[in-house]
C-alpha cells in the first residue's frame, strides 16, 4: 500500500472511529460488517478494550489475516465469523460497514434495525444498487412517492460519478446524488423510528464515497 493511500485509510478509519466512539457504551458489542482484513474493527477493539468487537466476513483469508493481527496487539475482545452478513443473528448493540459495496450497505442497515442496534455506514458502489429478495429501492416512501424504480437507479448511475479524475462538475453532481441516495437511506431509517443523519468524511479527499450514514433507534 502507497503511502498516500495508507494515509487516505487512515483518515478514513478516523472518521468512522470517531462516530462509534461517541456511540459506543461500556460492555456493548460492535460488529463489524463485511469486514475483511478487520481495518476498522480492531481497531475499535484497541479502542474501546471495554466493549466486544465481532468481524463478519464471508471470505476466510481475510479472516485469518485479521486473527493475526489481533494475535499481534493482543486483543482479546475480538470475535471472528466467517458469514454472509445476512445470516448472523446474534444481539448487538452497534453495527459498522466501510464501503459496504452497493446494496450491501442497505442489507447492513436492514440487519441493524431489526436488531434495535445502531449503524455507522460509509456506503460505496452506489451504481451497483439494484433490487434483491431482501431489499427493493427506493427504500423510503416518500422517495417512493416521487420516483420510479427506474428513476432510482438513474440516480445511483450518477451517485457513482465521483472518481478524482473526472472534471470538478461531474464529481459535484456524483456528490449531490450520493445524498440523494444516502437521504433515501436515513428516511427510510426514520420510518422505523430511528434517528438518522447523513455527514461527510473530513477531508472529503480521503475517499470518493465519503458519505457516512448513522442511525440511532429512539430509546
Amino acid at each position: 500500500m502507497s503511502s498516500d493511500r495508507a494515509l487516505r485509510k487512515q483518515q478514513q478509519l478516523n472518521n468512522l472511529i470517531s462516530v462509534v466512539t461517541n456511540l459506543a457504551k461500556p460492555g456493548g458489542i460492535i460488529v463489524d460488517f463485511c469486514s475483511g482484513g478487520g481495518h476498522v474493527g480492531i481497531v475499535l477493539a484497541y479502542t474501546l478494550p471495554s466493549c466486544q468487537v465481532i468481524l463478519i466476513e464471508n471470505k476466510e483469508e481475510s479472516l485469518v489475516r485479521a486473527k493475526q493481527r489481533c494475535d499481534e496487539l493482543y486483543l482479546d475482545n475480538v470475535w471472528f465469523i466467517q458469514s454472509n452478513l445476512d445470516y448472523f443473528t446474534g444481539p448487538f448493540n452497534i453495527g459498522v460497514a466501510l464501503h459496504a459495496c452497493g446494496v450491501a450497505t442497505d442489507m447492513v442497515i436492514e440487519h441493524c434495525i431489526k436488531a434495535g442496534a445502531a449503524f455507522v455506514v460509509c456506503p460505496c458502489c452506489y451504481g451497483f444498487i439494484q433490487n434483491t429478495v431482501k431489499c427493493s429501492f427506493p427504500r423510503s416512501k416518500q422517495f417512493n412517492e416521487v420516483l420510479s424504480y427506474k428513476e432510482h437507479m438513474v440516480l445511483c448511475r450518477f451517485a457513482d460519478q465521483t472518481a478524482a479524475q473526472l472534471p470538478p462538475e461531474r464529481r459535484l453532481i456524483g456528490k449531490q446524488c450520493m445524498g440523494l441516495v444516502d437521504l433515501d437511506r436515513a428516511w427510510a431509517a426514520e420510518e422505523h423510528g430511528y434517528t438518522a443523519q447523513i455527514t461527510s468524511m473530513e477531508p472529503e479527499s480521503c475517499s470518493p464515497k465519503n458519505n457516512i450514514v448513522v442511525g440511532v433507534p429512539s430509546d
